[in-house]
């Protein structure tokens, strides 16, 4: 009996000691975070990314200042200037009607050696600045122009769809389409004839970022912060096993009647282009395809921000190194 009560005093001992660390790592992280600091610290990275990705961050695609509806496509960027920021970065993102705007990429003359991008918010260029793409850097490695249609969102259908009706894809010969799992929703179920209406538009975009000052939230992630020292100790000791596997095969079977559908491949080259972070790990990956080109490119931890989980400077030149490389080998 005694030791049983001694058990239950130590046990709650250690408990209030637990809550009680938690309260400071989770008030730094918080605090570190709504100043734009972030950490990659044991802890502190796993709480700083909960409460991110939970409603702390902006979403480029939900900014009325850099979208704007549009029938065909439900939005698109405005022409102009945005600026768009989170804790790690602070951009500005130039477009005109049809491209994110780099260094001499907006000529009125299209060449048949001319590249044009498409893809999501990654080939777009989330967090960087225009000169600080992969599709800028890919221009200056092949002394060639790269055009840049990457949007926030867009899965291949509409990334396609904005391409058609742009005056790129009648002349341009070799069309890079970087793709994410996240594409896979869309190439399913959209058909790339659909047109929107504003109260569709109006529906899916009256989002308003989660205030950092709402006790709910705040408390929401403090629960979260308890259990995530124990998640990042199993991810320390099992982080082969823990990686997010996916199944290519699947992404190739709709991605690839996407593609064959709304692209004439007798006088297009088509190269997909897959970058992954190494918290992935993607298997039954094609290696040929007489048709349709695929190009797996594995990014490393220092090629992403410490909490936002797309490219930083260095992924998006790295991005452009190997494709550089794949382009001149074949």
């Amino acid at each position: 009996m005694i030791n049983l009560k001694k058990t239950i005093y130590y046990f709650f001992i250690i408990l209030i000691y637990y809550l009680l660390l938690t309260t400071i790592v989770f008030a730094f992280s918080y605090i570190s975070l709504i100043n734009g600091k972030t950490y990659d610290l044991f802890w502190i990275k796993s709480i700083q990314k909960k409460i991110y990705f939970r409603g702390y961050r902006d979403i480029l695609h939900y900014n009325q200042n850099c979208i704007k509806f549009d029938k065909k496509l439900l939005y698109k960027p405005k022409t102009g200037v945005c600026n768009f920021k989170n804790a790690e970065f602070n951009t500005n993102l130039t477009f005109n009607e049809f491209l994110r705007i780099h260094e001499d990429n907006n000529a009125k003359k299209i060449k048949k050696t001319d590249l044009v991008v498409l893809g999501d918010s990654i080939a777009m260029g989330w967090g960087v600045n225009d000169n600080e793409t992969f599709s800028y850097h890919l221009q200056k490695l092949l002394n060639q122009r790269v055009y840049n249609m990457g949007v926030s969102s867009y899965g291949t259908v509409r990334e396609i769809k904005r391409l058609k009706q742009s005056p790129y894809y009648k002349d341009i010969e070799t069309i890079i389409i970087q793709y994410h799992r996240n594409d896979m929703f869309e190439n399913i179920k959209l058909k790339i004839n659909k047109d929107y209406d504003l109260a569709e538009y109006n529906k899916n975009f009256n989002y308003e970022k989660i205030k950092n000052s709402n006790l709910v939230f705040i408390l929401r992630n403090y629960k979260s912060a308890i259990r995530l020292f124990f998640s990042d100790i199993i991810d320390f000791l099992f982080k082969e096993q823990n990686l997010e596997l996916m199944n290519f095969a699947w992404d190739k079977e709709h991605l690839d009647p996407v593609i064959k559908k709304n692209i004439d491949l007798r006088d297009k080259r088509v190269i997909v282009v897959v970058p992954i972070p190494p918290w992935q790990k993607l298997y039954n990956f094609p290696k040929v395809n007489e048709e349709i080109e695929y190009l797996l490119i594995k990014l490393n931890k220092e090629h992403f921000f410490i909490i936002d989980d797309h490219p930083n400077i260095f992924g998006h030149k790295e991005i452009a190194e190997k494709l550089y490389y794949y382009l001149n080998a074949n």
